[in-house]
């Protein structure tokens, strides 16, 4: 599974991710004009075969305007830390899987306490 970090998280979260899902990139590192606007992020990540995780609802309303792919991982938190970004989307990382094999749901959406 490759997943695409918006601009709007960490790129130290790459380490940190990456020996638990096939590739992890950051929007800043992609060859397309920077600093990169969503829609040419969401293009990329089409094009690309890459699953966004982002805390940005502009996303949200791409999805639902364009649909999948690619699908959307939406961090609705608070000011969590990098850390505890990188440990909730590891807690969940079993029903991310689920949730980029499945047909059913473009948007999967993961919540801060």
């Amino acid at each position: 599974m490759k997943l695409l970090l918006d601009e709007n998280l960490s790129w130290r979260m790459i380490k940190q991710l990456t020996p638990f899902f096939l590739e992890v990139v950051h929007a800043s590192e992609l060859k397309i004009i920077q600093p990169a606007d969503d829609i040419s992020i969401w293009n990329y990540a089409k094009k690309n075969g890459f699953t966004i995780i982002s805390k940005d609802d502009d996303f949200e309303k791409i999805v639902l305007l364009r649909k999948a792919p690619p699908k959307l991982i939406y961090l609705k938190t608070y000011n969590l830390d990098t850390k505890k970004l990188v440990d909730l989307i590891l807690e969940n990382k079993d029903k991310i899987i689920e949730f980029v094999n499945s047909n059913e749901n473009d948007i999967f959406e993961i919540y801060s306490i």
